[in-house]
């Protein structure tokens, strides 16, 4: 064995914040949904990330199926269900922003132009309206406008934010979106929401119990 050879295999590997830093922002996009860190989104993690999203369960297990049967053979080479987040850079499509370049690494660039063009009024935001002309425009394809419209469809139905009587994207969530942080996000303030629910209603309760005592 060579003193080369030997170098290498004793060299130490990267700590978990090393390689979670080397991962492109498509990789850290899916990471959410895999719940055990071993590089495959199975369909349970799939449906499992859905339904931490607020996702009812049929929806969350029709979306999975889809999503692990367009992305899984894509990712792995074969006719799998699981996703490899290697890869995932191998199930992007045609008809997308452009803000993910051909390795799933962020453009900031690219980013900003495409809001500042899309938001017209200056709001720091997009609503439904803003986001058909934005893939209208990008389509290349129709399989590939498609799938774009259902993705950010589903994005502002789950990670919107009422303005107006109306959900709009903020440039804040969207860019959170693309760096791969939005979805933790969206789940934590889901459950912190539980959590107050469940908070007024023991109180409720309680209120109702000393009532009748």
């Amino acid at each position: 064995m060579t003193a080369a050879v030997r170098a290498r295999q004793h060299r130490p590997r990267p700590g978990r914040a090393a390689r979670v830093r080397l991962r492109t922002a498509l990789q850290k996009h899916v990471d959410f949904f895999d719940q055990d860190g071993d590089g495959l989104i199975t369909l349970a993690e799939t449906y499992s990330g859905l339904r931490r999203l607020g996702l009812d369960p049929l929806r969350s297990a029709a979306a999975a199926a889809v999503i692990n049967g367009a992305l899984g053979p894509a990712t792995s080479g074969a006719p799998r269900l699981s996703i490899d987040t290697r890869r995932i850079h191998a199930g992007m499509h045609a008809s997308d922003t452009g803000v993910y370049d051909s390795r799933g690494r962020f453009s900031i660039t690219r980013f900003e132009r495409l809001f500042a063009r899309y938001d017209v009024a200056g709001q720091g935001a997009l609503d439904d309206a803003a986001l058909r002309r934005l893939f209208t425009d990008q389509r290349t394809d129709w399989l590939g406008h498609l799938a774009s419209r259902a993705e950010f469809g589903l994005l502002l139905e789950l990670a919107g934010q009422l303005r107006d009587g109306r959900k709009v994207l903020t440039r804040e969530r969207l860019l959170s979106f693309y760096d791969g942080s939005l979805f933790g996000v969206v789940a934590d303030e889901l459950a912190a929401g539980r959590d107050r629910a469940q908070m007024r209603r023991r109180a409720a309760a309680r209120s109702r119990a000393r009532r009748l005592a």
